[in-house]
C-alpha cells in the first residue's frame, strides 16, 4: 500500500467503496505521520510482544506447532519463543494465535475486537522475510489497523449481532492491508487483496472460551497474508467484494449504511486502541473494575456478599456469559467467574490466576451461584453496573465504563510498559526484558527487524 503512486491509479470504477478505503489509508500512512500515531504503534508492538511471549506456552500453541511441524522445518520467518524458522504463512498463523492465547491483547471500539494479534504477526513475519526495517514495520501495522477499524465502522453493530467475531473476520482485512503495504502493492492490487480477504473472513462469537477463539487471529493472519501474496501474483477475485450484491457488507452486516462515510473522516483509528489491564475478555473489564471498587472503596469481602446483580449490554450474554467456568480459559469469558475471582482476591492481571485448579475451587463455584447477569437494552459500549446486596442488609450500586483508550499518551506508555515487564521479566529475566523493551522503543531506527525477531526467538533460551 506504500509508494508514490496516486491513490486512484489503476482502480476500477466498480469498486467505489473499496477504492475510497484504499485511497484513504494510503493517504494516512504517508510520512511524516503524527508523533502520537507512531508512538501508539510502538505501544501496540510492545503489548503484542508481551502477550505473545507470555502466551507461547499455552496448549493451543503446542498443538499448532505439532501440526505445522508435520510439514518439516525451514523457512524465512521466526515463531516467537520457538527458536525456529517456518514458512511465512505458518509463522504468521502461529504467532497471531499465540498473541491472542491469553485473551490479553488490545482492542478498539471501531472494530469491536482485537486489532493487533493478526496484523502484527503478519507484519513481523513478512517484514522479516523481506528484510524490511523498523519504520516499514510500524507503517504496515498502522495500515492494517486503520483498514480493519474502518471496515468495522461499516459493519458494526449488525456484524456482532449476527454472531461474527471481528477478531477473526475484520482482522483478515487488516492482515491483508499490512501485508499489502510491505509488498508495495498498487492500489488495484490492494483492492484485490481486500476482495480476496472478504471471501475468507470468518470467526464466530460462540467460540469464546475455547481454543477456536485465538485461532481466529491465526486464521486471519494466514488468510490476510495469503490474500496479499496472491493479489501480487495477479490472482483474481471480486475487487468490489465489500459492497457488491451478496458481498461482505450485505452478508456480514445489513448492507451499506448511510453512516458509512464515517470511515474516511480523517481520524487515526489506531489512537482509539485500548490496552487491557485484565487478562480476560474485554467485556468483563468494567464489571471487574466495579468489584475492585467495591473492595477498595467499601471494604467488602466475599463472605459479606449475599448476592450480586450485574447489568450489562445485551450482546455480552452471547460472548462472556459462561455460568460456572471449569477452566481458566472459560473463566475469561464468564462474567460470573470474573466477579467471583475478583471477590476472592485473585489478581485478574496475573495470568497465573487463571490456572484450571484455581478456577475449579468449590468456593468460586459457590460464589458464582449468588451472581445474576441481567441484560440492559439501554446499555452500550463497556457500561456495567454491579448491585451488591450484603448480608448486613445494605445494598451498594456501582457503575463504570472502562472500555475507552487512555487520554494521555504518556500515561498509556507507562501502563503498557508495566504490563510488558509484568509478563516478560519472569520469562526472559530483567536484563533481557529491558533490552527487548528498549529495542521496541527505538524500532523505527532499526535498519532491519531481524534484530527484533532474533530476540523474540531467544525468549525461549532465557527460560
Amino acid at each position: 500500500m506504500s509508494g508514490p503512486q496516486p491513490a486512484s491509479e489503476g482502480m476500477k470504477n466498480d469498486a467505489d467503496l473499496t477504492r475510497r478505503l484504499v485511497s484513504h489509508v494510503r493517504r494516512l500512512t504517508k510520512q511524516p505521520l503524527p508523533a502520537e500515531v507512531m508512538e501508539t504503534a510502538k505501544h501496540c508492538l510492545l503489548d503484542w510482544t508481551a502477550v505473545s511471549i507470555a502466551g507461547a506456552r499455552e496448549p493451543l500453541v503446542s498443538l499448532l506447532l505439532d501440526e505445522i511441524n508435520e510439514d518439516g522445518l525451514g523457512g524465512t520467518s521466526t515463531i516467537v519463543h520457538c527458536g525456529q524458522h517456518f514458512p511465512l504463512l505458518s509463522s504468521a498463523m502461529v504467532n497471531a494465535a499465540m498473541a491472542d492465547a491469553l485473551d490479553f491483547s488490545d482492542g478498539n471500539l471501531a472494530m469491536r475486537g482485537h486489532t493487533t494479534p493478526a496484523v502484527i504477526a503478519t507484519s513481523i513475519a513478512l517484514a522479516e522475510a523481506l528484510g524490511k526495517n523498523g519504520q516499514d514495520l510500524l507503517l504496515a501495522i498502522i495500515a492494517g489497523i486503520e483498514t480493519e477499524c474502518r471496515i468495522g465502522l461499516m459493519v458494526n453493530p449488525p456484524h456482532l449481532r449476527k454472531g461474527f467475531h471481528p477478531t477473526g473476520s475484520l482482522a483478515t482485512f487488516g492482515a491483508a492491508a499490512a501485508a499489502g503495504h510491505l509488498l508495495d502493492l498498487s492500489p488495484e492490487q490492494t483492492a484485490m487483496a481486500l476482495g480476496l480477504a472478504a471471501t475468507q473472513a470468518a470467526g464466530l462469537l460462540t467460540s469464546g472460551g475455547t481454543m477456536a477463539k485465538p485461532f481466529h487471529s491465526g486464521k486471519a493472519a494466514f488468510n490476510g497474508l495469503l490474500s496479499a501474496r496472491l493479489a501480487a501474483r495477479g490472482f483474481v477475485g471480486r475487487v468490489d467484494a465489500l459492497d457488491a450484491p451478496d458481498g461482505f457488507l450485505e452478508t456480514h452486516a445489513n448492507g451499506t449504511r448511510e453512516d458509512t462515510d464515517r470511515f474516511d473522516d480523517g481520524r487515526y483509528m489506531i489512537l482509539g486502541t485500548i490496552f487491557k489491564s485484565h487478562a480476560a475478555c474485554q467485556l468483563t473489564h468494567s464489571t471487574i473494575d466495579n468489584i475492585l471498587a467495591l473492595q477498595s472503596q467499601h471494604g467488602v469481602l466475599a463472605d459479606d456478599v449475599e448476592a450480586i446483580e450485574v447489568q450489562v449490554p445485551p450482546g455480552y450474554l452471547s460472548v462472556c456469559n459462561i455460568s460456572t467456568p471449569k477452566t481458566g480459559l472459560e473463566a475469561k469469558f464468564s462474567l460470573r467467574g470474573m466477579v467471583a475471582m475478583t471477590l476472592l482476591g485473585d489478581d485478574t492481571r496475573d495470568i497465573r490466576s487463571y490456572e484450571d485448579e484455581r478456577v475449579q475451587r468449590l468456593e468460586l463455584s459457590t460464589l458464582c451461584e449468588r451472581i445474576e447477569i441481567i441484560p440492559r437494552s439501554d446499555y452500550a459500549g463497556g457500561t456495567s453496573t454491579a448491585i451488591t446486596r450484603l448480608k448486613d442488609g445494605r445494598s451498594i450500586t456501582l457503575t463504570c465504563d472502562s472500555y475507552h483508550p487512555a487520554s494521555d499518551i504518556a500515561i498509556q506508555r507507562e501502563a503498557v510498559t508495566r504490563k510488558f515487564r509484568l509478563l516478560v521479566t519472569p520469562i526472559m529475566g530483567e536484563a533481557s526484558a529491558h533490552k527487548l523493551e528498549t529495542l521496541i522503543s527505538d524500532i523505527n531506527q532499526a535498519g532491519s527487524i531481524r534484530s527484533l525477531t532474533s530476540m523474540l526467538a531467544e525468549s525461549r533460551a532465557s527460560t
